[in-house]
């Protein structure tokens, strides 16, 4: 009877096993992300566009990272940390074992060297991330210690920039900076295994990646699809598996198929136009000003963004720390646009070139509907097509007189975005030659000020600024527009644009 009873017990055991085994659903090996445009620089300290920011969190990691909602810092390669009274040093214990996904250990000359550089490279557009630094040491190889000059409000939260993560100083110096700048090795998730520019780019999983059982899909492939409806075609047949930049108008033909989901994800995207302050007449605010009464934005939402948006009232996002709620959209009145562009000596209007990002739906829809609003008041826009590379080399060069571009915030503090828009020696704010010397200051103010209430006067003081001068002008605000196959879980992109992808699977029929 005994041994009966053992033997049914077994058999519970196996029929379990094999019942658990069978619940359990296959797993792709690859997974295929089709997006509008190719990276170009994955150094993280000589580059700032975004879509070479956004793959950084697959493969460096820093001493913490930002919330998947963005609006916080966690522990990342440091499990904690101490600040001292005076706030001027910061302790950090970091992980033990941490390896570079080529197997190197991670040691504390790795972090040293690391922090130097984003501080000392000449030209990085991100020095001024890690300005306040005064000393790094590593006392051993689990312990980083940071001195600054004197206590920032900011100082924790930029430790979450891309350019200040760890990586590795031995690889760096064995190759040329070009091989270096589509290879950087880090201790990610994920590693770059081939890149073919303008076409594709494969990571595969982290063989010493420092979370065990992460991530779980083997390859992740980005291609690069530059037309958003060709992008829509090829996600409906199932060529690729998730679609990014999504046209908005697609949106709900695509949720509605049973094979997908369309998903407007939070985002801190602001759209705006780009007046280039150092070519007439946009060097003149009353010819800025009567372009924003010339611009029916309502009208953009509603043909655009197809109720996946709001109007923009400020440089910065709403969701954002500090954001000004009096600040209101000054509507559309073609009466007073030419009233302003008559003061300003334009009584007749006059002609301008546009610069459009070519395969962007949205950008270019705006561009045809800004040129037929600014008909009415006089202005005649000549539309330039351009592919990415050489629209972004016209925009940071300079060599433009308008153009349609977008922010996305880095961190969860407005001291980042504020740097790059009033800051002049940051990017010549944002490309545009505007100057504010009172902005300039407040925006070095917010960095330094501790006191919360006081931080937060800064800044409403300084969309007000940026409200009342106009240096661009802030269209709308949208949502980062994604449509996948309903086999894919885990596809996370934080508010700030991050990729996270530790969890990212698609499960197989």
């Amino acid at each position: 009877m005994k041994i009966k009873l053992i033997l049914f017990i077994v058999l519970l055991l196996v029929a379990s096993i094999f019942i658990t085994a069978l619940a359990e659903k296959e797993i792709a090996k690859q997974i295929v992300i089709g997006t509008s445009a190719d990276s170009i620089d994955l150094d993280p300290i000589t580059q700032d566009a975004n879509f070479n920011i956004w793959m950084f969190n697959l493969v460096l990691e820093g001493l913490v990272k930002t919330t998947d909602d963005g609006t916080a810092i966690e522990p990342c390669l440091a499990d904690s940390w101490d600040i001292s009274e005076d706030g001027l040093t910061y302790t950090f214990h970091l992980k033990k074992g941490v390896k570079f996904s080529d197997g190197t250990p991670v040691t504390g000359e790795d972090w040293v060297w690391s922090f130097l550089r984003a501080r000392d490279t000449e030209g990085s557009t991100w020095s001024f991330v890690i300005e306040a630094l005064k000393d790094v040491t590593a006392p051993d190889d689990n312990t980083l210690v940071l001195k600054v000059k004197e206590p920032r409000a900011n100082f924790l939260v930029n430790l979450a920039m891309f350019s200040l993560t760890v990586q590795e100083k031995a690889y760096f110096e064995s190759v040329s900076h070009e091989e270096y700048s589509q290879k950087p090795i880090g201790t990610g998730p994920y590693m770059i295994k081939e890149w073919k520019r303008g076409e594709y780019m494969l990571f595969e999983k982290n063989p010493y990646y420092h979370i065990k059982g992460f991530p779980k899909t083997d390859e992740i492939k980005f291609v690069v699809v530059p037309d958003d409806n060709t992008r829509t075609l090829q996600l409906e047949a199932g060529q690729i598996d998730v679609a990014t930049y999504v046209p908005l108008d697609k949106m709900k033909k695509l949720n509605d198929n049973p094979k997908l989901v369309a998903v407007g994800i939070p985002s801190t995207l602001t759209n705006y136009l780009s007046f280039n302050h150092t070519k007439k007449p946009y060097d003149d605010p009353k010819v800025r000003l009567a372009l924003d009464y010339g611009t029916d934005k309502q009208e953009m939402v509603n043909f655009i963004l197809f109720g996946y948006g709001e109007i923009a009232t400020s440089y910065a996002p709403k969701s954002g720390l500090f954001f000004n709620y009096d600040l209101k959209d000054r509507g559309y009145d073609v009466d007073k646009a030419k009233a302003l562009l008559a003061e300003a000596g334009y009584p007749d209007g006059f002609e301008t070139e546009f610069l459009v990002r070519s395969g962007n739906t949205i950008y270019e829809k705006a561009a045809v509907i800004l040129k037929e609003q600014w008909s009415k008041i006089g202005i005649t826009v000549n539309l330039v097509t351009l592919e990415s590379g050489l629209w972004r080399a016209k925009n940071y060069g300079m060599d433009y007189e308008l153009t349609l571009t977008g922010w996305t915030n880095d961190t969860s503090d407005p001291s980042q975005q504020c740097a790059y828009v009033f800051i002049p020696e940051t990017c010549n704010n944002i490309h545009t030659g505007w100057r504010n010397d009172r902005a300039a200051d407040l925006a070095k103010q917010g960095e330094l000020e501790m006191d919360i209430a006081k931080r937060e006067q800064i800044y409403l003081e300084l969309q007000q600024i940026f409200y009342d001068e106009l240096p661009m002008l802030p269209l709308f605000y949208n949502p980062y527009p994604v449509a996948m196959s309903k086999n894919i879980e885990g596809f996370v992109q934080t508010p700030l644009g991050n990729y996270r992808f530790e969890n990212l699977v698609k499960y197989l029929k």
